[in-house]
């Protein structure tokens, strides 16, 4: 058994049932089948990064806060994919557009859902698309309601000669598309991920008043117009309001439009 393998059992075996439980290095030896000084290794690697912890008096192990934090990040994620999901049906029947659902990982914007638009000629990125948080309109809105000093430490590790945008994108420029879009509260960009492609996103905030991801109608930039661009706008940020309020969030930076 490789020793992921074993810190998984160990992790399984803290699961509290139904109370908090702490567990000595001997108990889970004798229940695990593992080597003491095996149990006691694994246990000193997961405790440094937060998984377990130990209590000072008893010796006992039991869950860190680490495992609570991924676990609400999971939960996040699968709360914002399910309460997304009728707004963005809502967006796709206005707009007649493709419609994606982001959210952010790490200095990445991700999409994790998506509605193809009904027309023949659309655009259809895949499921999983990952893009730096300053290309393209659904990651940039991100990015635009960061921390300031989350969005100053991500900007300044750029190499910006060597970016996967098709457009040529500097600090300055997108320093200064940033304040645009926390002042109108929706980002627009055309051509950066996909060639002759418009997309029009807005912030998504979860109950912590935190952005976690973005909704977005994109298509062809033939067919977004300033007028459509004005429409659609609208109705993104609407709908993506509409999402972080059933998120929990209630204070609502905008609700103009």
């Amino acid at each position: 058994m490789s020793v992921i393998s074993k810190a998984i059992h160990i992790l399984d075996y803290l699961v509290p049932q139904g109370s908090e439980r702490e567990v000595s290095v001997t108990a889970i030896s004798r229940e695990l089948d593992m080597p003491v000084q095996s149990v006691h290794r694994i246990l000193g690697s997961l405790a440094e990064h937060g998984f377990v912890t130990q209590n000072q008096k008893t010796k006992k192990y039991k869950l860190g806060l680490s495992i609570m934090k991924y676990g609400f990040l999971m939960w996040d994620s699968l709360m914002l994919r399910s309460t997304a999901r009728p707004y963005m049906e809502q967006l796709s029947r206005q707009t007649k557009e493709t419609v994606y659902l982001a959210a952010r990982e790490n200095t990445e914007g991700v999409y994790i859902d998506s509605i193809d638009s009904p027309q023949v000629l659309k655009i259809s990125e895949p499921i999983g698309l990952r893009l730096p948080l300053f290309i393209g309109a659904s990651n940039r809105v991100i990015l635009a309601f960061m921390p300031q000093n989350a969005r100053d430490r991500l900007l300044q590790d750029v190499d910006w000669s060597s970016i996967p945008s098709l457009k040529p994108l500097t600090r300055e420029g997108i320093e200064q598309e940033l304040e645009i879009i926390r002042n109108r509260g929706y980002a627009v960009t055309s051509g950066e991920a996909t060639e002759g492609t418009t997309g029009i996103a807005a912030p998504i905030f979860s109950y912590e008043n935190t952005v976690i991801g973005s909704l977005n109608c994109a298509g062809p930039s033939i067919r977004f117009t300033p007028e459509k661009i004005e429409q659609y706008s609208c109705l993104v940020k609407k709908n993506a309001e509409l999402v972080s309020k059933e998120l929990g969030y209630r204070n609502l930076y905008r609700m103009r439009g």
